[in-house]
């Protein structure tokens, strides 16, 4: 029914991402362990640009309330230069949490004008919740030693491109 009363006001296109998020959104709460298939379905190719003073890298973009809620979770393991960055629906204090999370992780915290305030190590399937210690609109997870590899702390900026809610800054 929900299909049909959107129908009427709402592209093809509109239609199919709406069905694609239910579909998600159910795989997400009957599965303890998702199959390789349900994972690249899951993963649905959003990839976004990043760039930081002495970086480059193109990793996934969750953005929505489904993709968020799935992050990385049941990966056995990440790429050298693979991640996540989570944009949330408006500023606020942001939580994380590594449930059903088999990767170490690092995350940062990133302000909407692009500043890193906070940069955590993640420990695999641990349920406490990892706080922003301030408002935040992005959180970026990589894995766990990649900021400091990559010489990227507290204070720094990060440039993201593409399809953001705010426009790209730096």
């Amino acid at each position: 029914m929900s299909l049909q009363a959107n129908a009427q006001n709402d592209k093809p296109g509109d239609l199919v991402k709406s069905a694609q998020a239910n579909i998600k959104q159910v795989i997400i709460n009957t599965s303890d362990e998702l199959t390789e298939e349900e994972l690249a379905f899951l993963a649905d190719d959003s990839n976004i640009n990043i760039s930081f003073a002495n970086k480059s890298l193109q990793v996934e973009f969750a953005d929505s309330f489904e993709e968020r809620a799935l992050g990385l979770m049941y990966r056995k393991g990440l790429c050298e230069d693979c991640g996540m960055l989570f944009q949330f629906d408006v500023e606020r204090m942001a939580s994380i949490w590594m449930k059903n999370t088999f990767v170490p992780l690092d995350l940062a915290y990133i302000t909407v004008d692009g500043k890193i305030i906070d940069i955590m190590q993640l420990k695999p399937h641990d349920l406490t919740s990892v706080k922003s210690s301030k408002q935040v609109l992005y959180a970026l997870e990589m894995n766990q030693g990649w900021f400091a590899k990559n010489n990227i702390k507290v204070g720094d900026k990060i440039s993201i491109e593409g399809r953001v809610k705010q426009a790209s800054f730096k």
